[in-house]
Order: structure tokens, then C-alpha cells, then sequence
């Protein structure tokens, strides 16, 4: 009787365990916006677990897989590629995947990737193919989340495929046209990007930001940064009810933007709390309160600026 009560409490005390993880990731899909139990799931992880790289290869093969399981499945079997993905990573493996951190060459790199593995695969290919990516400062490193597709090819009419007589392996198929490439391949990936003629290139820059606290002005790499009372913080702060990671900040194309790590005391912008997964957008002269303590988000000026006739050192 007694072994029979207790194997009755060890599958009573499984199911109601099964039940709460059910409802933690149906929670966690509903804030982080996600179509799939096992997207959410990934989602908590790359926010929670540090997950070993091993090397800057074994990174790289996340970074594509990251990108190339994105697509759509049609009821007709057919699928479609998206004609833009954002894919996050974090400010560690942005310099292990571009130690230069440029973020637009990364994303060029990505989109040929990408194209070329849905063209491989068979799938219905946009016209254009933009992959951004966005350097996200509360992401652990090693996680590279699966990339978020917007867009998609719409589907083909395709002529009926002639009857192979066994031979496909052997008969020769059309030689691809070359395609330009530029002298300096990135990332040691098995694709070039092709070379842009412009006749007046241009770059667009960011800002560059400052967040001042007691008439001290500290500047934002690039990057991004974690606020906090932990040692790698931009920002120092002692203070006891300021969380260990309590915000986060990046930039984002030509703006800069900050989102709650889920601290203990909050965080808000001109006095409006900023809650859960959303990053907002900051101006200058906006007041970041992290538990009551006050930074000030000045900016440089942002533009445009023409690349001809500069020269590297």
C-alpha cells in the first residue's frame, strides 16, 4: 500500500511539474512573440545560459544555421524563402564572427548565404534578400537565436519536371555566369559578396552616445553595453537596489535604444517603466532611471558622409 501511494505522489508531483513547464513556455511565447513552444524555449535559454562557442568555426555554423532554417511551408509542399531576416547576436560573438563589428557587411554576407542555400534547397526566392543584424547586449554568448523572417516569395508556377531517366547525377547542368566579388572576403564563409558600383558611395553613421550621471559622461561603444552593478558595466553603480544585469543598450541602425533585463527595481525612460522583451528607441536629453538612479542620453550628431576619395591607415 504504502510503495502504491507513494508512486501515485512521484506521477501526481510529474504531471503538475510537466504542467507548470507547459505554462512557463506558453508564457515565454507570448512575450517574446514567438510561433512555436521550442522557439520560446530557445529564446529563455539564449537569455539565461552561457553556451560554450568551442571556436570562431563551430560560431559561424550557428550564425548560418541561424539564418538558413528560416522559411515557409505552403500546403502545397512548396516553401518560400523570406525576403528579409534579423538575426541577434551577442556583442562577444559579434567580434568573433567580424572582428572589425561591422554589422552591414556581416548582414551582406548573411543575405548571400542565405540566398544561396534556398536556391540550393529548391525554394521560391524574393527578388531582394536583406538579412540586418542587430548586436543585442542581453543575449548570452554562444546563443545565436533563430533569425525573424518578414516577407516572402510568392509562389511559382513551375513547369512539370521531365522524367529522369537515372542520369541526374551524371548530366551536366548550365554553367553559372561568374559573379564579381569584392578582394576582401569576411568571415572565412564559403561566400563573396558581390561589389556595388556607385558613382558617389556613401555610409550612414550613428550618433555616437554618452550617458552622463554626476557631471561624468561615459560613451557607448558601438557595441552596446549591460547596465548594472556587474564589473563590466559602462556605467559604475553601488548602489544595493541596482539589479547585478539590469538593462541593456544597443544600436540599432541610426538609433540607440534600451530594454529592461528583467531587474528587480525597473527601469524607465522620462519617467515611463520600461517592461518586458521591447527595446525603446532613446532621444537626446532623455532621463534613464535605473531603480531611481538617473543617466542623462546625449547625443553626437548622426548623418551621412560620402566614402570617395577617403583613404584607410
Amino acid at each position: 500500500m504504502g510503495t502504491l501511494s507513494t508512486l501515485a505522489m512521484n506521477l501526481l508531483i510529474l504531471v503538475v511539474f510537466v504542467a507548470v513547464v507547459l505554462v512557463a513556455l506558453r508564457v515565454a511565447q507570448s512575450i517574446f512573440g514567438t510561433s512555436s513552444k521550442k522557439a520560446a524555449a530557445t529564446e529563455v535559454a539564449a537569455k539565461l545560459v552561457s553556451y560554450p562557442t568551442g571556436s570562431s568555426a563551430v560560431l559561424r555554423r550557428r550564425f548560418v544555421k541561424a539564418l538558413t532554417g528560416q522559411h515557409v511551408i505552403m500546403p502545397s509542399g512548396e516553401r518560400l524563402a523570406f525576403g528579409e531576416l534579423i538575426v541577434r547576436v551577442s556583442p562577444e560573438d559579434l567580434e568573433r564572427l567580424d572582428p572589425d563589428g561591422d554589422l552591414e557587411r556581416l548582414g551582406d554576407d548573411g543575405a548571400t548565404l542565405y540566398r544561396a542555400h534556398a536556391e540550393r534547397s529548391g525554394w521560391a526566392v524574393p527578388a531582394d534578400v536583406t538579412v540586418i543584424v542587430e548586436v543585442d547586449p542581453g543575449l548570452r554568448s554562444g546563443w545565436v537565436p533563430p533569425a525573424r523572417g518578414s516577407g516572402r516569395a510568392e509562389p511559382a508556377r513551375r513547369d512539370p519536371a521531365p522524367q529522369s531517366l537515372g542520369w541526374d547525377a551524371v548530366q551536366p547542368g548550365p554553367s553559372p555566369e561568374p559573379r564579381p566579388v569584392r578582394d576582401a572576403a569576411t568571415m572565412n564563409f564559403p561566400a563573396l559578396v558581390p561589389d556595388l558600383d556607385d558613382a558617389a558611395p556613401t555610409m550612414n553613421v550613428a550618433g555616437l552616445l554618452r550617458l552622463e550621471r554626476d557631471g561624468r559622461s561615459t560613451a557607448i561603444g558601438p557595441n552596446g553595453a549591460v547596465l548594472g552593478r556587474l564589473p563590466e558595466s559602462a556605467v559604475t553603480f553601488e548602489e544595493p537596489e541596482v539589479s547585478h544585469r539590469h538593462a541593456a543598450i544597443r544600436r540599432a541602425g541610426m538609433q540607440w535604444q534600451i530594454k529592461d533585463l528583467g531587474s528587480t527595481n525597473g527601469t524607465t525612460v522620462d519617467g515611463r517603466r520600461i517592461d518586458g522583451e521591447d527595446w525603446v528607441t532613446l532621444h537626446g536629453g532623455a532621463v534613464i532611471e535605473l531603480a531611481g538612479i538617473s543617466l542623462i542620453a546625449a547625443f553626437d550628431t548622426a548623418g551621412t558622409v560620402h566614402l570617395r576619395g577617403l583613404t584607410s591607415r
